[in-house]
């Protein structure tokens, strides 16, 4: 893996939490990769939160991760998955302020547990009234002391300019990488697919009584209104996010939902009902 640039390492070095923000497509993802690398290098205890929901590497599509990083990483798919917050869509549109909250709560988490050092990976959403809204939520939501803002020319100079109007985070601009190969949404697309496939690979199928594992939206009220294929955050008895699961089969009149999923069926106490479908 090549070296982060010089100047990211030492001010994320000084930084408890650094979010890395940039449009898609330039090396956002590579360089916190980079970056926990180093650090965990210098003997640093680390951890990277993965707020990008659609092209997740820590945890599934749908989920926000939380990965230890302990020596060098490739990517951060290869970081030690430490906790998830499942979302509920591959898109963050819909859901900015449930994206932004649990980036924050696991942000939250990690200090907690002692990391020194937290890197947050964001999605390439970033021009536009939406991509600012998403970026600002995120910002307050993991309330970080650095940002790094990566970009080919511009484009996230809008949001680059509003936080730097505030005593923090501190703001440094980085160029984008040359050598990251655009992606079209066919190839993103195909990331999700796979993603998907290969977590529901371990998957084995399980039938629920719904009675004693409740269904339930995002809002947490109690549903019946289910599709076939719809992707479901599987939640254990403390409200922590386990995994997800996908729809086999839903039959109400008998209070009974069988899913596909890899977490184990003792460890289940409800399934939270996500926007986003997979039919392999």
């Amino acid at each position: 893996m090549r070296a982060p640039d010089a100047a990211a390492l030492e001010a994320a070095a000084r930084a408890r939490v650094t979010l890395v923000l940039g449009t898609s497509d330039t090396g956002k993802t590579s360089l916190t990769a980079q970056l926990a690398s180093a650090l965990a290098a210098r003997g640093e205890r680390v951890a990277v939160v993965d707020a990008d929901v659609g092209q997740s590497e820590i945890g599934p599509p749908t989920t926000v991760g939380l990965g230890r990083v302990v020596g060098p990483v490739g990517r951060l798919a290869d970081a030690e998955l430490v906790a998830l917050e499942f979302v509920g869509d591959t898109s963050p549109v819909r859901y900015i302020r449930e994206v932004a909250e649990a980036t924050g709560r696991l942000v939250r988490q990690a200090l907690e547990a002692g990391f020194e050092r937290v890197l947050v990976d964001t999605g390439g959403l970033v021009e536009g009234p939406l991509g600012m809204a998403l970026k600002r939520a995120k910002v307050r939501a993991a309330d970080p002391d650095l940002v790094l803002v990566v970009q080919r020319r511009d484009e996230s100079e809008p949001i680059a300019r509003l936080l730097e109007t505030a005593a923090r985070p501190r703001v440094v601009r980085l160029s984008a990488s040359p050598a990251v190969v655009p992606r079209t949404a066919t190839r993103r697309r195909e990331h999700r697919e796979r993603a998907l496939r290969d977590y529901l690979a371990r998957a084995h199928t399980i039938a629920l009584d719904t009675q004693r594992v409740p269904v339930r939206d995002r809002r947490g009220a109690d549903t019946d209104a289910v599709d076939d294929g719809v992707l479901l955050g599987v939640l254990g008895a403390g409200g922590e996010t386990l995994g997800i699961a996908r729809l086999r089969a839903w039959e109400p009149a008998q209070h009974r939902i069988v899913i596909d999923t890899p977490v184990a069926s003792n460890r289940i106490a409800s399934l939270i009902v996500g926007r986003a479908t997979w039919r392999p």
